[in-house]
């Protein structure tokens, strides 16, 4: 039986719409990962757009570098995001201030999912890299603004 010809039209548009959704996969090796000074953030903290775009309604994937000692400030963000420690210390808390006591270190391999609206921080013991999976539009808000921009005054002087 021969389908009328809309429908074969409709199945071979079909058919090529399909194929042209599929896209090849990404693949870095270790060699293609270079971290950059991360925009916004005190000096030495580095990171790389793995995957996504952070404006976009979209799933990204980052990578932060952290050298040790450095602390990110109590911060929250509109949507949940998964970390996953690859190599180092990062040292989490949740709350309104850096209570380094009160915090959980999570060492390689560890993987943590912080919930939308938490306020949390986070400081590496030692230099630390670790990746960030989520939905953008990726948005951070910091609990003391004025305390975040000082410090990033104050890592360029």
């Amino acid at each position: 039986m021969r389908l009328p010809t809309k429908m074969s039209l409709l199945l071979t548009s079909i058919s090529l719409i399909t194929a042209a959704a599929i896209a090849a996969p990404t693949m870095f090796k270790p060699s293609d990962i270079v971290f950059h000074p991360a925009p916004g953030f005190p000096k030495g903290a580095q990171i790389i757009l793995l995957k996504g775009d952070l404006s976009k309604a979209e799933p990204y994937t980052i990578r932060f570098k952290l050298p040790a000692g450095f602390v990110i400030l109590s911060h929250w963000h509109d949507k949940d995001e998964s970390n996953t420690v690859l190599s180092g210390t990062l040292n989490v808390g949740m709350g309104d201030k850096v209570d380094k006591s009160a915090s959980t270190a999570l060492t390689a391999g560890s993987y943590q999912v912080v919930p939308a609206m938490a306020h949390h921080y986070v400081w590496a013991s030692e230099e630390t890299v670790f990746q960030i999976d989520g939905m953008g539009p990726r948005t951070t808000t910091f609990v003391n603004p004025k305390e975040w921009a000082d410090l990033i005054k104050n890592s360029n002087q």
